[in-house]
């Protein structure tokens, strides 16, 4: 299959996805002109990131040469419910949240990331918000057994932290912070090892396994999803 290259998609084609995704995508030729990445805390406030991915559509469809939008996103807790666009196409993954697209086609369970692993990629902790993250921050206003206790009920329902290496952009300082997390919240630590290919299928935009296509107007819906079930759609609920 070929893969997407440095000028990579035609003219009319822009990605709209989580900056936890940044390395990933331009690692596979998407230039920051092609794209437009909103913050990775709006995926802990579903209906937030529905209205945010309704506006940036918007604003990519003012451009009348746009006429097909790649979303980088999962379902994320009901954030993709209902969202459409007026008048071009929209491609997206079929998965439950990121998690599964930066396993990749190896492991490309939707629901892969409803497990007990808590997991990390290079993206995710220079753009996202994690426990370790909030225990600094919660540390600083009430002192470390609070921050600690805090940072313990968020992973209440993991019991290791995994860092996913995809190939690109992992650095001896994003090991040391998924080490660190794990050793600070008393849990087991891994590395493994990440894949690309899910994320190429989507850039190439062919309907396929794990892959959409929406017409303009046609709204995303869980029924879409695998293992929908599984899947929730009320807000406040964390991707």
């Amino acid at each position: 299959m070929s893969q997407p290259s440095p000028g990579w998609g035609p003219d009319g084609t822009r990605v709209l996805a989580c900056r936890v995704f940044q390395p990933e995508l331009a690692s596979l030729g998407v230039g920051e002109n092609q794209a437009r990445y909103l913050d990775q805390g709006l995926h802990r406030y579903p209906d937030r990131l529905h209205l945010e991915l309704a506006e940036a559509l918007a604003e990519l469809e003012n451009d009348p040469a746009v006429d097909r939008v790649i979303l980088g996103y999962g379902f994320c807790g009901g954030g993709m419910q209902g969202v459409k666009t007026s008048r071009a196409s929209l491609v997206l993954p079929l998965a439950h949240d990121c998690v599964p697209l930066l396993l990749g086609s190896a492991q490309a369970n939707p629901c892969v990331g409803c497990g007990g692993t808590f997991y990390l990629t290079p993206g995710w902790i220079d753009h996202g918000q994690t426990p370790y993250s909030e225990y600094f921050a919660t540390r600083d206003r009430f002192g470390h057994e609070d921050a600690l206790w805090v940072g313990e009920q968020m992973l209440a329902s993991y019991d290791r932290v995994a860092l996913v290496d995809t190939g690109v952009g992992l650095l001896p300082r994003h090991r040391r912070y998924a080490q660190d997390m794990a050793r600070l919240f008393g849990l087991a630590f891994q590395q493994m090892r990440g894949h690309r290919d899910w994320l190429r299928r989507l850039l190439i935009g062919r309907p396929g396994p794990g892959l959409a296509v929406m017409p303009p107007g046609k709204a995303v819906d869980i029924s879409l999803y695998p293992q929908a079930k599984r899947l929730p759609v009320e807000s406040g609920s964390d991707a």
